[in-house]
């Protein structure tokens, strides 16, 4: 039997390192001849499950079009795109029935494929369902969240605007990466927007232990709206001229404008009541904040149902496709010991591709995971305190990294060195309004530990 490209145990895992792709892109390079570029693309998209993809997969195959002609792999993809009821597999199924040299083989190749990335397979391991959209997580409980301050003539002119901003939320509570993802006008309120968002302060959010975490792409939309006139009724020409064009290119396969198409679909600009829909064909366009978005929805349950598992197969997709973002969400997700996919080992390879990147969580993450872990395979506090002190040259008093500083002096013997910077961690936390109790449980544990020894 001929040998699969992925084992059958590998799952979604399998896609790593794999060229990022979009549909346009790669079809463009199938219609050019250029198969040998077109084929790696149109391979991660068909595993993601794009229909069209997977059709050209099984032509690919059964034409030898830039590959050896293998019957049983185009008989393979064609069953997949015609369970999915493409308009031309049915053709090609029956045109293939009869090129195969053994039915039994070409079925056991298709059921090989199909449990990796058939649609039962994808809807198992990857595709979301759809529930109601909550427009604020419950953990950021605003301090200070005043709003834009509109230059006087806005109103006098009739302005009329609106701009939808993604933005992240500290431990301490500030916030970070405040980005205008769409607005229209273009441009036109982004300054006042971005100033107020960058001014919020909210209560510093913590998980379910108590500890001080991060929430990230965190969404709000502001709109300016002028009474009716002429230049009203202009504003909503222009802009209703301005969403079907994004309609346009996402119903054309950009994932970039299907990603955009649903952050305003979620924050009703325009009236779709599937945002996810959207989300799902841009993250299976290879779109990578997309990927990163179904698998924030999976973990949350905001906007889809929980599921674990379908995020880490999601995540691990943007992850090998190079965001650290991702990285940083998965490597917490397989730190969770209460969940099924624990496994410190490859969170800390994870955590250490995005540290590569100089992402700020992943950092002090694993430093941590570095300085506390009783694993010695991963317990390696030299390594913590270079990692700890490359996070100080961005936040040189990060409660965080000063413990893991702390803890790593102490594992190496250097008691007085290392309560000190426990203290110092302490004292930190309690001027950026921080949870304290594991602080000083920590130079608590470490005090005793150090008086029992004595």
């Amino acid at each position: 039997m001929i040998q699969l490209r992925y084992g059958l145990g590998l799952l979604f895992f399998a896609l790593s390192w794999q060229a990022l792709a979009d549909f346009p892109t790669a079809k463009a390079l199938f219609d050019k001849q250029e198969y040998a570029l077109a084929k790696p693309q149109l391979e991660t998209l068909a595993e993601l499950g794009h229909l069209e993809a997977q059709f050209l997969l099984s032509r690919m195959y059964a034409e030898g079009l830039g590959v050896d002609p293998d019957m049983n792999l185009a008989y393979a993809w064609t069953l997949i795109s015609r369970e999915r009821e493409h308009p031309l597999a049915e053709k090609q199924y029956r045109m293939l029935r009869t090129k195969l040299e053994s039915r039994r083989e070409g079925k056991e190749v298709y059921t090989a494929l199909s449990n990796q990335f058939g649609k039962d397979a994808l809807a198992a391991n990857l595709y979301p369902s759809a529930n109601r959209y909550v427009s604020n997580d419950i953990r950021a409980k605003p301090l200070n969240t005043p709003e834009p301050e509109y230059p006087a003539y806005f109103e006098r002119s009739g302005v009329s605007a609106w701009a939808v901003v993604h933005y992240d939320i500290t431990e301490d509570g500030s916030v970070e990466n405040a980005n205008i993802i769409a607005s229209f006008p273009i441009d036109g309120i982004n300054e006042f927007v971005l100033k107020a968002v960058n001014s919020w302060r909210f209560e510093p959010p913590k998980n379910l232990y108590g500890e001080p975490t991060r929430l990230e792409m965190q969404s709000r939309t502001f709109q300016i709206k002028s009474s009716a006139g002429t230049q009203t009724r202009k504003f909503q020409r222009d802009n209703q001229e301005y969403l079907d064009a994004i309609l346009a290119a996402a119903e054309a396969e950009s994932a970039k404008y299907q990603y955009l198409y649903a952050v305003l679909a979620e924050n009703n600009i325009v009236k779709d009541p599937a945002p996810l829909n959207w989300y799902l064909q841009a993250a299976i366009n290879s779109y990578q904040p997309a990927q990163y978005r179904l698998a924030q929805c999976l973990v949350t349950g905001n906007g889809c149902d929980r599921d674990p598992s379908k995020a880490i197969n999601w995540l691990g997709i943007s992850a090998d496709g190079g965001d650290p973002k991702a990285a940083y969400l998965l490597a917490q997700e397989l730190l969770d010991s209460n969940n099924v996919n624990y496994d410190p080992h490859k969170a800390a390879a994870y955590l250490e591709v995005a540290a590569l990147k100089e992402y700020m969580p992943a950092i002090t993450e694993y430093a941590a995971l570095l300085a506390l872990s009783d694993d010695p395979t991963l317990h390696d506090p030299q390594k913590a305190i270079r990692l700890a002190e490359q996070g100080r040259t961005i936040d040189a008093n990060n409660p965080n990294l000063l413990s893991t500083l702390g803890v790593a002096f102490i594992e190496l013997g250097q008691q007085g060195r290392g309560e000190s910077m426990l203290r110092q961690a302490l004292e930190q936390a309690k001027a950026r309004n921080w949870a304290i109790t594991n602080f000083e449980d920590l130079l608590a544990d470490y005090q005793t530990a150090a008086a029992g020894s004595n």
